[in-house]
């Protein structure tokens, strides 16, 4: 399969405007195009896809429908570089850096409609 390099997540948010603060006014995302109730960001150079579906129904129990992972060289430089900005979200929005079991070392964002935004990168 020649000519493949990227899987792009393609969330359905429920407020574009909430979604677009969230990932470009929190996290450093950039948004690289947006037309109607579509908007297109990147991060490092990895894309991301963004619907709004103000109507669309989110799970009943409340929990996460998925979890978006993202590779980082340094994840410790990338949090103190976040920190002021998840300082700015409610507790229970972050989870705090920390080594993971599986040999992880991450930190985890909860994304505006629910779901998390984890930042990774192989424990040394």
């Amino acid at each position: 399969m020649d000519g493949i390099y990227q899987i792009t997540p393609f969330l359905h948010v429920p407020d574009m405007s909430d979604a677009l603060s969230f990932f470009c006014d929190i996290l450093p995302f950039e948004l690289r195009y947006r037309e109607g109730n579509y908007a297109y960001l990147e991060l490092g150079g990895c894309g991301l896809r963004l619907l709004e579906e103000p109507a669309r129904r989110l799970t009943a129990d409340g929990k996460a429908r998925v979890a978006i992972c993202i590779d980082v060289a340094d994840v410790d430089a990338l949090y103190a570089r976040l920190g002021p900005a998840l300082a700015r979200l409610p507790s229970d929005r972050v989870e705090p850096l920390k080594n993971m079991p599986y040999r992880q070392r991450e930190f985890q964002v909860r994304m505006p409609d629910g779901d998390w935004l984890n930042f990774t990168a192989p424990v040394a």
